[in-house]
């Protein structure tokens, strides 16, 4: 018998548009992987990493307004490359890359459904 623990969360994210986000999260940021149940559930991945999405406008839209952007954080390995990688694709970079005082190192963009996505990785400088 397996040992009771967590092993990861994965939130069922609320999008816009189903076909597109799939679509942004595969040509733009490298995903791949993708599938689809119906019309307004799927999900993509990358690496050990899966995102699940589920079409709502109207509570997408209520979550990410204005100034007020859902923050999601991705835990990576050999963030410098993913940095330069997501660059090159023309990512619009809302915070650089840098140490933060609580020891991540850190960049952040926002995808097309308004979710303010911070990329960190664990920092040798603490």
């Amino acid at each position: 018998m397996k040992p009771k623990k967590f092993i990861r969360c994965n939130p069922h994210l609320p999008v816009v548009d189903l076909r597109l986000t799939l679509a942004y999260y595969r040509d733009t940021l490298g995903f791949g992987d993708e599938w689809t149940y119906g019309e307004k559930d799927g999900g993509i991945r990358r690496d050990e990493m899966r995102l699940l999405f589920e079409e709502d406008p109207k509570f997408t839209k209520g979550i990410n307004k204005g100034n007020h952007l859902l923050a999601l954080l991705w835990f990576v390995d050999n963030i410098e490359e993913i940095f330069s990688e997501f660059k090159a694709r023309n990512i619009q970079i809302a915070d650089e890359l840098r140490i933060h005082p609580y020891g991540l190192k850190e960049f952040a963009f926002t995808d097309i459904n308004g979710y303010y996505i911070r990329v960190a990785e664990g920092s040798d400088q603490e």
